[in-house]
């Protein structure tokens, strides 16, 4: 079953305001004797403006299907298709797909607009276990239609100029909720410690040059005051308080209070072997639109490891008024 949580940012109370601009609140009890039910009709026609993101590795999804690290039948395809839709959102954030092809398995033009990093391919490697050549591994967006995007750039920085480096990526939607701006993340993996500048290892000196320009892009939508998302596999536990790359990124330079809220930080990873969640959504500038949270992770039909349709479970968002 999926995990299924809400977070209240804000109260909603319906009224009915009258044109001399008083508000007469209606009680539950005002009407019962009555076939007329105003306080009933207003809730059917109150439509909250809402916009659900997902963040989703799919591992290795590579086209043709049966290449990479991680060939899929046809029947692994249709069900991950089916996946995509029991998730519903309107923006998927993705990591580990190899090119727009792959994607297009998953999320069919009629429906959905794809924006993939445009990071160079790197060099192939041989996966584990299979002796398979290895396909890319890159970031993209797939986004209903309905949504308008005004902009997609790479944030190539978090590459650091370093072949297999994942580039961040970021999009620029108009939505229900107004303009917002999206980045989708895919950190480097194997720095699992909870202050990355007290180890030595290789991997916690790679994510230890890309921390701070997370933390910089944080800074800058911080001072232009707009509503952000940043959503993805940050390969690292940032819902501890006291990780270090938390306490960096909840701390404006300036001194000024921090609108960036994790809300994904309750989350219980879905992987068996797993359970320290690293596919994380954080949100920022909304703090005055009293928006709710609401946070999924969603598990598959067959949660034992080898039969997982990704080593990932997606995990969505609801922002609501």
């Amino acid at each position: 079953m999926p995990v299924n949580h809400v977070i209240k940012a804000g109260l909603i109370t319906l009224s009915v305001v009258l044109s001399q601009g008083c508000v007469v609140h209606i009680e539950d009890n005002q009407f019962d004797e009555l076939d007329y039910f105003p306080q009933r009709e207003l809730v059917d026609a109150y439509a909250p403006s809402k916009l659900t993101v997902a963040t989703w590795n799919v591992e290795h999804l590579a086209y043709p299907i049966d290449t990479g690290c991680k060939p899929r039948t046809a029947v692994q395809i249709n069900a991950m298709r089916e996946y995509v839709q029991d998730v519903d959102a309107d923006i998927f954030a993705l990591q580990e797909v190899a090119s727009e092809r792959a994607v297009r398995l998953l999320f069919p033009a009629d429906t959905w607009q794809v924006f993939m990093s445009p990071r160079p391919d790197s060099e192939a490697y041989e996966c584990r276990g299979s002796g398979q050549s290895s396909t890319q591994q890159k970031v993209a967006y797939a986004v209903k239609n309905n949504i308008k995007v005004t902009r997609a750039q790479e944030l190539s920085a978090l590459g650091l100029d370093q072949p297999g480096l994942r580039y961040g990526l970021e999009l620029d939607i108009q939505s229900e909720l107004g303009s917002v701006t999206l980045l989708n993340v895919h950190m480097k993996s194997g720095c699992f410690v909870d202050n990355y500048l007290r180890s030595n290892r290789e991997s916690c000196q790679i994510f230890a040059q890309q921390a701070p320009i997370l933390d910089a892009w944080v800074e800058a939508q911080e001072n232009n005051g707009i509503q952000y998302v940043i959503l993805g596999d940050f390969n690292h536990r940032l819902s501890a308080p006291y990780n270090h790359l938390t306490r960096q990124l909840m701390a404006n330079s300036d001194g000024s209070e921090s609108s960036l809220y994790h809300t994904t930080a309750q989350l219980i990873g879905c992987h068996p072997y797993y359970p320290a969640p690293i596919d994380l959504v954080f949100v920022g500038g909304m703090k005055q639109r009293h928006y709710d949270y609401v946070y999924q992770a969603h598990t598959f039909a067959d949660m034992q490891p080898k039969e997982m349709l990704s080593d990932h479970c997606a995990v969505s968002l609801e922002i609501k008024e």
